[in-house]
This record gives C-alpha cells, structure tokens and sequence, in this order.
C-alpha cells in the first residue's frame, strides 16, 4: 500500500506535489489542534475549576468546624503572634491569594486580596473574627471567573 501511494506521488507534477505538501501540513495541524491542543486546554481548564471550586468548599467546611468548635460559655479563643502573621498564615492556608498584608500598629493591618471566591473570603472572616480579628473597613470589587478582589482593614480585639 505504502508502495502505491509513493508511485502515485512520484507520478504527480511539481504544482501537484507541492499542493499535496501543503494539504498534508494543513490535516496534520488540524490534527494537532483538534486532537492535542484543544483537549490539553480544556483539561487544564476544567482542572482548575475543580480546585477553586475545592477551595471554596473547604472554606465553607473549616467556618463550619469553627463554629461548631465555638466554645459553649461564649469565650473567644484567641489567636497568638502578630495580627499580620496570623492573617497572611490563615488567608493562605485558605487559598486567599494575597497581595500584601501592612501592619498600621500592633492591633491593626491592612491587607489587599488580589483574587478570591466570594464564599472563601467570606467564610475566612467569619472564622477569624471567631478568633478575636474583627473587620473595621470592607472594600470589594468584582474581578471576573465569579472571583472578586477587597482591601481589608482589620484589628484584633
């Protein structure tokens, strides 16, 4: 088979055999976007809305295991260490992804959230400020993927 198919090629002009080239490159590409390409990407996609979708759950898991740790006598467990370690530890352990964190005095830091789900953010106030870190100033702004950005001014109490 192979056999007939290069005497069928050999027997073709240069016009033909250069058009042929040109058809042969033009599938293989299309190939190679269809076949490889294009699947890779929605793969990878997808994959990455599996994990913010992983994250946004396990920030709602660890507000309700918070609260369910939430001591009966109404006593808030305190956090130990700086308020800006504390806060860059605990919004990273929750998948926050954090610009900066800006200590303004001992009790107080301001903090700017590049990107974060909305119940992930949300869920990690609720679970520091059961920690003893209130919100004093709140600014949140739309990105985009159903995520969104905030500057945070918070103060332990």
């Amino acid at each position: 088979m192979i056999e007939n198919a290069r005497n069928w090629f050999v027997g073709l002009s240069q016009r033909e055999r250069i058009l042929v080239g040109v058809a042969g490159l033009l599938l293989v590409g299309l190939a190679g976007y269809y076949g490889i390409a294009r699947p890779m990407f929605g793969a990878m996609v997808s994959a990455e809305q599996r994990y913010l979708d992983a994250v946004e759950q396990r920030a709602r898991i660890d507000a309700k295991v918070a609260a369910l740790q939430q001591p009966k006598d109404g006593d808030v467990v305190r956090f130990s260490g700086a308020i800006d370690a504390f806060v860059g530890q605990s919004a990273g352990e929750t998948g926050i992804a954090v610009a900066s964190v800006t200590p303004q005095s001992d009790k107080r830091v301001n903090m700017v959230v590049e990107s974060a789900k909305p119940t992930a953010l949300f869920g990690w106030l609720a679970r520091i400020e059961q920690e003893g870190v209130a919100v004093e100033a709140l600014s949140v702004n739309p990105v985009g993927n159903g995520t969104i950005s905030a500057n945070l001014t918070l103060r332990s109490n």
